[in-house]
Parts: structure tokens; C-alpha cells; sequence
């Protein structure tokens, strides 16, 4: 079985190191058929770097005497295009700008990547030139693709931008201003951009950037508005995702019931992802995947944390962004976590002078990978949470964006009569006076799918807790499971009802209540949850509850 590359985005060292890589080399063509220039968007750690890499060595005419070695088991390999290692590939990595205080550290950054781009091609292609010392991005890129057209190549440029939004994004969430500075008319990023627009046809012959979203470029549009977005297009919905059928390859060499298994796991916790509303396939985030299994191949378990800290880290930007709505962005939180749903145009441009709209808002939650497309009604996109994974994170961003009142010693006390007796009392006690710090206001869109995130990422913070979040059963899901381990003596499975207190009636209460107890009593047992087993039903009125062991 071949080694898993997680964390690898280098395609060379992925083939020459026998690890495992899932062929995209069928997508060269049809992109080499559809334009010259390309913007193609997904969230982050979506495998946006492995492919550029890949193309970076299918294209590049110095690879040209390795391309057996290195394409030998792809598709391309007895496909290959008429550009097959026909360019100079000038490639541009933004990947890991953020944490800057001001524009000249800023520019100062986005001048070091222009540096390093130009200096690798240099050194690549053995050529001698002194990169041009002026601080203008613009102008050192200027003053070096005039030094390329006087060498006279028969062959032309490749632009590869990886990850071109980067740090702009990190600073659109901090200073919107700073922001428009370093993108509108005066700013050197547009400036930059605008000499790939002036080369372009001529010099350079072809142009590929990836990114996140497209307001960066929407920003800079008379900079740069040549390119072809193919981010929904529906040939490219898994450019870079997996789908159902690579997954399954990926396990094929596993028993039956471990290949069931772990694809029932990775396709509650990671897939869900659609990309184009002309094609009715879902893909798996394939960083997430290769997390999973590198981790299930080397230990024979799966992960402890299903979520990568890389992916979970990035909810503090997104927390920032939703805020820059002209609207109550708690609300529209609510209603996404209400039912996991919620109705929108989607935003292919943006429009900086304005305030931020909904549409803009929930937009950007699209392209971060924290909503996607769920179907088309009237020309609004319905979308909704991708997966279990994004669920939790919504949870983090739903505790951080609430001025809930915490209590370190209360909440550690519950979760360890959680641990020791498989009982709830304390934390449902524990949740309950933390609702009632709450504004009055947090009531108002405040429902089930809220009350249960709300227990669930309270308790994944804890890491001794085998917590799940809607365990499938055979018959129905169930809204949280912890599973006995080495730390936890019982299963604990637990179903939550939330009424609003204008809807409360003591009729209406009954009937949640025996809904509940039916639910968690007629779950159907599976091979996990045999034993020790502790059920109960939590109804919550406001922030009152009525706990029932059943």
C-alpha cells in the first residue's frame, strides 16, 4: 500500500517518494481547451498548491526529460496536449502571507514572494540577471519580462499564482481601508497585476491563480479582468476535491467492514462539498481526507481530532469577515444554524464602495468553505453546512460570537461526572446558567441546532471525550454519542429539545418530551455502543431543562 501524502504539495516528491496521489491529469486538457486564463477558487487547504505543482512539471520545459518518470501512471501520460513541457513556467507562491501591522510591511512581504518567484526561475533555467532593486512590485516584474523577450526563447511564460488572495483576505478582515489601499487604483498589488495584463497574448501566453474568493480581483478590476473564473464550472467541481469513486480506490486494500467504516466517517465529517449548480455530485475536501487516513494507515485508528488544527484555525478570520455586514450577522448565524440552510444570490463580484450585504456575507461563507451550494430556486442558491466538521466549527464561531458567561471549575467538574458516572446533571446544570447570563436578545433566532451545538462543542473541547455530533444508527441519527474509551466508563447517548418560551405550553411540552424518550429509547444498536450504555432525553424551555434517564 502506498504511503499518504498528507501535508506534501510538492507532485515531484509525491511521485519519487511512492506516496499515493490521485490522478488529476484529465482536467490539463480540457482546461488547456476552455481559455488561456484562469481564476480558479476553493477554500482553503482544498489541494490548490499539489495541483499547481503538478502543473508546474507537466508544462515546464526543463521537466520535459522526466516526464515518464513522473506521469508515467496518469491519465495524461498517453493523453498528453499539444503544450506538454512547452513553457517557461514563472510561478508566484502567497501562501502563508498574514500578520501584517501596516502597508509597508505588507508590500515589503508581497516584494520578498516577487523576489523569490523570479530568483527559482532564474536558478531553474540557469540564466544570469540582477532582479531589479526597486520596492514597486510592478516595476521588478516589469523590468524582468522585458529582459525575457530580449533572450529571444522559442518559447513562451507560464504564470502560476498560487494562493493569490492570501493576505489580502487577512487583511480585509482586519482594515478594510488598508485593504482598499493596496488594491484600488493606486496600490501595487493592482499595479502588479495590470503588468501580467499588459504581457499577456505576448510574452506570457498563459495565466493560472488560485485563490479563495474572488474580491481581491474584483477590487483591481481594470488591473486585471482578462481571466476566466472556472471556479463553478461544471467540469472543474473536482479539480482539486475528491470524489466518492477516488475515495473508495483510496481504501480498496482495506477488509470490507474497515472500508465501510471509514467511508461512512469521511463522508459525514468531510464530504458534502458542491461547487456548480449544473452538476449534482458532492466531493470530499481531500486535505482532510489524506489527514484521516494518514493517520488510520500509520496507527490503524482514525484520527483522536477528526478536525485538522489548520482548517479550525481559520474561523477567527471568518468571525471578522461576517462582521463586516451592514446587519445583524448574529441573526443570520442563527438561521444558518437553525437548519442548517439558508437562501441567497450568489455573489460572483463585489462591490468594496458599499457596505456588505447579506448576499455578500453568506457569498463569502461559500467560497471559505463554510456554506455550499445545496440547489437553485428561482435563481437564489440555497445552501447549506458541507459536513460534520464545518458544523463544529459553526459551534466554536456560535460560543465565540455569544457573550456566554463561562465558568472554568464548573465546566471542568461537569465533564468529569461525565467521564466517571456517564451522567449529565452538572453539565446540563452547567448549560443552563450559562443561558441565563444571556442577552434576551440571543433567544430571539435561538432553536435546537443551537442548543445542540452549543453541548457538543463545550464538549469537544476536551479531548479525553470520543464525542459525536448526529450518530448514525442503523435506523435514525442521533444528536450526541460519547463513546466509552480508556478515560469514559459508559456510551452516553443523549437527545435534545429545545422549546421557545412563547411556545411553550405544558401540552406542547408533553409531546416534545415523550418525542424524545421514544427517540433515544428505539435507537438500534450497532457494534460500536453495545454496552454500558447511558440514554437520555433533555428537553430545554429558554433556560430551563427537564432531564429524563431513560
Amino acid at each position: 500500500m502506498k504511503k499518504i501524502p498528507y501535508g506534501i504539495s510538492d507532485y515531484k516528491k509525491i511521485v519519487e517518494n511512492g506516496y499515493y496521489y490521485v490522478d488529476k491529469t484529465m482536467f490539463l486538457e480540457k482546461l488547456e481547451s476552455v481559455g488561456d486564463t484562469f481564476v480558479y477558487l476553493r477554500p482553503r487547504r482544498f489541494g490548490k498548491t499539489l495541483l499547481t505543482s503538478m502543473m508546474y512539471y507537466y508544462y515546464d520545459v526543463n521537466s520535459s526529460n522526466e516526464f515518464d518518470t513522473l506521469f508515467k501512471d496518469t491519465y495524461v501520460y498517453n493523453n498528453s496536449t499539444t503544450n506538454k513541457n512547452n513553457y517557461y513556467v514563472l510561478k508566484f507562491d502567497f501562501s502563508g502571507m498574514s500578520n501584517f501591522d501596516d502597508i509597508n510591511s505588507i508590500k515589503n512581504g508581497f516584494v520578498e514572494r516577487i523576489y523569490s518567484g523570479i530568483s527559482i526561475f532564474l536558478n531553474h533555467y540557469g540564466l544570469d540577471y540582477n532582479i531589479y532593486e526597486r520596492k514597486e512590485p510592478s516595476e521588478i516584474l516589469d523590468r524582468f519580462l522585458i529582459y525575457f523577450d530580449s533572450l529571444h526563447l522559442d518559447k513562451k511564460l507560464y504564470v502560476i499564482i498560487d494562493e493569490y488572495d492570501n493576505f489580502t483576505n487577512s487583511v480585509l478582515s482586519k482594515d478594510v481601508n488598508i485593504f482598499k489601499n493596496i488594491l484600488g487604483n493606486e496600490g501595487f498589488v493592482k499595479a502588479f497585476y495590470s503588468i501580467i495584463k499588459s504581457n499577456s497574448g505576448t510574452i506570457i501566453d498563459r495565466v493560472f491563480i488560485t485563490g479563495v474568493c474572488s474580491i481581491s480581483l474584483d477590487a483591481m478590476t481594470s488591473g486585471f479582468n482578462i481571466a476566466t473564473n472556472i471556479t463553478n464550472h461544471e467540469y472543474f467541481n473536482s479539480l482539486t476535491a475528491f470524489t466518492h469513486e477516488e475515495v473508495k480506490t483510496l481504501i480498496k486494500d482495506l477488509d470490507k467492514k474497515d472500508r465501510e467504516e471509514i467511508f461512512d466517517s469521511l463522508l459525514v465529517n468531510y464530504d458534502g462539498y458542491r461547487f456548480t449548480i449544473e452538476k449534482d455530485e458532492r466531493v470530499f475536501n481531500s486535505t482532510l481526507v489524506m489527514y484521516y487516513l494518514s493517520t488510520y494507515f500509520e496507527v490503524n485508528h482514525p484520527p483522536r481530532e477528526l478536525m485538522d488544527s489548520n482548517i479550525i484555525s481559520n474561523y477567527e478570520q471568518i468571525k471578522n469577515i461576517i462582521k463586516l455586514g451592514n446587519f445583524d450577522y448574529k441573526e443570520l448565524l442563527d438561521r444558518i444554524l437553525d437548519d442548517g440552510r439558508v437562501v441567497s444570490r450568489l455573489k460572483t463580484n463585489f462591490n468594496l464602495i458599499s457596505d456588505y450585504s447579506e448576499s455578500d456575507i453568506i457569498s463569502l461563507l461559500y467560497y471559505f468553505g463554510y456554506l455550499t451550494i445545496d440547489g437553485l430556486d428561482d435563481n437564489n442558491y440555497t445552501f447549506k453546512i458541507p459536513n460534520r466538521v464545518i458544523e463544529r466549527i459553526y459551534g466554536e464561531l456560535y460560543l465565540s460570537l455569544y457573550d456566554f458567561k463561562y465558568t472554568d471549575e464548573t465546566e471542568y467538574n461537569a465533564i468529569n461526572e461525565l467521564k466517571a458516572d456517564g451522567k449529565i446533571d452538572k453539565l446540563c446544570d452547567y448549560i443552563s446558567t450559562i443561558l441565563k447570563t444571556a442577552d434576551n436578545r440571543v433567544y430571539i433566532n435561538f432553536g435546537e441546532k443551537n442548543l445542540q451545538l452549543f453541548m457538543y462543542t463545550l464538549m469537544k473541547r476536551y479531548t479525553q471525550l470520543d464525542v459525536e455530533f448526529e450518530y448514525h444508527f442503523d435506523n435514525k441519527y442521533a444528536d450526541i454519542v460519547v463513546l466509552k474509551n480508556e478515560k469514559t466508563k459508559y456510551n452516553v447517548i443523549i437527545e435534545l429539545k429545545y422549546i421557545k418560551k412563547k411556545e411553550y405550553s405544558r401540552r406542547v411540552f408533553e409531546k416534545v418530551k415523550n418525542e424524545a424518550i421514544e427517540q433515544v429509547r428505539n435507537y438500534k444498536l450497532d457494534g460500536v455502543i453495545e454496552t454500558s450504555i447511558k440514554r437520555y432525553a433533555v428537553i430545554f424551555v429558554n433556560d430551563k431543562y427537564t432531564l429524563i434517564e431513560c
